[in-house]
């Protein structure tokens, strides 16, 4: 069987409501694209959500679907005539739109392999196996696997000898084990971005983190893998917990190639700790400054604050960086040293935002609640330390608990989970988890009423130091109150 033509697919988005996605350049996708084309396959990308970004279809569920329709997608498959159809499904809640995207290549032909990999297949890759139009599972990294997949249909081999798939045989479900992590990071071409639709992106101007400054941007990775343990995370699924780096000149040559054949002018910096080896870091950001790359930069998935210092922010800053986000999760030390397992001193945190803050830099910050053993009092702890860091629109996640995650398994063996819990249904503003200590109903409570505070700082902040103004609008507030209830007394009004 002869394999050359491959067609690799990013599903369309389904939404509560719109502006919840945003057509971020499947990476991915193009790494694995970049692996086949070097080794003589005729590769095709289709991101169906940024091809049909204008195409908003109302569903009878109250969601809303982006992209292009399933008949476009089957004319364009079919146009293609691929020889295996690869689909990324990087999100649980948009598994559905991947399964809808394999039945349709089935429809054109049932017997073109379709191969699914990414986050949540690789998190749950059992239940994505069983869809009756998926006949292979890559779990973790693709770029390896999936080229020695492609040679083994073409060969017809067994291809139970290739680690870090799943697939079916006889009816019956068979696991080849777990994948095998690649350590030489710079052995893998850069991504084929030339096979995406750029200027579509660029004219969009959204991504992962919001608008851009720059027209021309796109993202980039330079390490994989996280060493923590935060329970509610499942990152450590795809990329493992050892931490691999990228060398410093491996990346600024590819920093060198988006400006010389795309006229890139902004990076997103997708790494989930960058900042994690210093000394690699600053060794990228001096050559950044060396060679006056001039590009801007953020940091959307937030850097490793623990291995943050001065020096380093302030380098940030002279290679391009404009915002620097601080995934702080909670601002209860106790909590989240015991019960997330983040490694991070929560008394450092002030003087680094501070500081990032005095140099000119944009400050965003990530906290997470909800998560089993969270009490009232840890929850107001997070918004007081949010306060306290002059931060007043901080980015509140409601505890998720995502296949992959430890979090998962401990409510589901204490019975956490709401009774209607979906895990392909899952966002950060629902109210998946239900413990003794705080109920969904008083959770709701809470809150409303920190997210009214928080925007009263917001609002009076602009007038001057927030935290004296809101002593003295409450103490006005609470003099009135017991006026009111002293006149009540006087009068035998209980």
């Amino acid at each position: 069987m002869t394999i050359k033509r491959i067609l690799l697919i990013q599903p369309p988005v389904t939404s509560f409501k719109l502006g919840d996605f945003t057509p971020s350049m499947p990476l991915g996708l193009a790494y694995i694209a970049g692996v086949l084309e070097k080794e003589g396959y005729h590769v095709q990308i289709l991101d169906a959500l940024v091809e049909g970004w204008n195409n908003v279809k109302k569903l009878p569920d109250q969601k809303f679907q982006i992209g292009l329709s399933r008949e476009e997608i089957k004319k364009r498959i079919d146009a293609v005539r691929p020889d295996v159809v690869g689909v990324s499904s990087m999100f649980t809640s948009q598994w559905r739109n991947a399964a809808d995207i394999a039945a349709a290549v089935k429809e054109i032909g049932r017997d073109i392999p379709v191969v699914v990999g990414g986050a949540h297949p690789t998190a749950a890759p059992e239940s994505v196996i069983s869809d009756s139009s998926v006949d292979f599972v890559v779990v973790g990294e693709g770029e390896v696997t999936f080229l020695q997949l492609l040679k083994a249909i073409g060969e017809k081999s067994d291809v139970a000898e290739i680690k870090g798939i799943l697939y079916k045989s006889n009816g019956e479900v068979r696991s080849t084990g777990d994948p095998v992590y690649i350590e030489d990071l710079d052995a893998i071409p850069f991504p084929a971005r030339h096979l995406l639709p750029l200027e579509k992106y660029f004219a969009i101007g959204l991504s992962h983190g919001g608008r851009r400054r720059h027209r021309r941007f796109t993202s980039i990775v330079t390490s994989r893998g996280c060493p923590a343990q935060c329970v509610f995370c499942s990152a450590h699924k795809l990329w493992g917990q050892k931490y691999r780096v990228r060398s410093p000149e491996n990346v600024i040559g590819e920093m060198r190639q988006l400006k010389a054949d795309f006229g890139i002018e902004e990076l997103s910096i997708e790494d989930d700790n960058f900042t994690l080896n210093k000394e690699r870091a600053n060794a990228i950001l001096d050559r950044m400054v060396k060679e006056e790359l001039d590009i801007a930069w953020d940091t959307p998935n937030g850097v490793a604050v623990y291995a943050l210092d001065k020096p380093l922010i302030r380098k940030m800053k002279e290679s391009g960086c404009y915002r620097i986000n601080f995934p702080i999760e909670s601002g209860n030390q106790d909590f989240l040293t015991r019960v997330i397992k983040k490694p991070l001193q929560l008394d450092k945190v002030p003087d680094l935002v501070n500081y990032a803050r005095k140099i000119g830099l944009e400050i965003s910050t990530f906290f997470v609640v909800g998560v089993p053993g969270e009490t009232e009092e840890t929850i107001k702890d997070t918004f007081r330390f949010a306060r306290a860091i002059g931060v007043y629109d901080p980015f509140i996640s409601i505890a998720t608990p995502y296949p992959g995650s430890s979090m998962l398994e401990l409510c589901r063996a204490r019975g956490y989970l709401v009774h209607d819990f979906d895990p392909t249904n899952l966002t950060i503003n629902q109210y998946n988890i239900e413990t003794p200590e705080l109920p969904i109903r008083k959770f709701r409570r809470i809150l409303k009423r920190e997210g009214i505070k928080m925007r009263a700082y917001r609002y009076l902040s602009i007038f001057g130091d927030p935290h004296v103004l809101w002593e003295k609008v409450t103490s006005v507030f609470k003099n009135k109150n017991r006026g009111i209830k002293n006149a009540m007394v006087k009068e035998g009004v209980s």
